[in-house]
């Protein structure tokens, strides 16, 4: 099953294997780091239940990029719509939708969302190991 956090490996895989000179932090920004660099944030996750065991999860992220002036904040912002659109989750390919970024205060945030179908199976119920039963005939 896809979890959060083999979204979250997936997309550090991505970003480094196409930008393998950049640092790449996942949990906290170092107080000490050096431009460039990403950050990779899970702004929320969540989950709605479909049809008996079907479920759709939602995962956003918001991709933090410290690299410099705006022009080349942009220029990583439009790799970046390239690079992020289909990642590889654990063997299967999901495509990230409502990808948007804006720059605030000199970083560059690129939002994508990855969401896809979960499907649970359903936990079989406990078998008697054995019945003794009895009937009578009344006539």
């Amino acid at each position: 099953m896809i979890t959060v956090n083999l979204i979250r490996d997936s997309i550090i895989s991505v970003l480094d294997q196409n930008f393998p000179d950049i640092s790449i932090y996942e949990e906290e920004l170092a107080e000490d780091f050096e431009e460039p660099c990403f950050f990779v944030k899970l702004l929320s996750a969540s989950q709605e239940q479909l049809l008996g065991q079907r479920y759709q999860r939602f995962h956003f992220f918001d991709l933090h990029y410290y690299g410099g002036s705006n022009g080349n904040l942009h220029d990583m912002a439009e790799q970046l719509y390239d690079k992020m659109e289909l990642i590889s989750v654990d063997g299967r390919l999901v495509r990230g939708t409502g990808m948007r970024h804006e720059i605030v205060d000199g970083v560059l945030h690129f939002f994508v969302a990855y969401n896809f179908y979960v499907l649970r199976r359903a936990e079989s119920d406990r078998l008697m190991q054995s019945m003794k039963q009895e009937g009578y005939v009344r006539g």
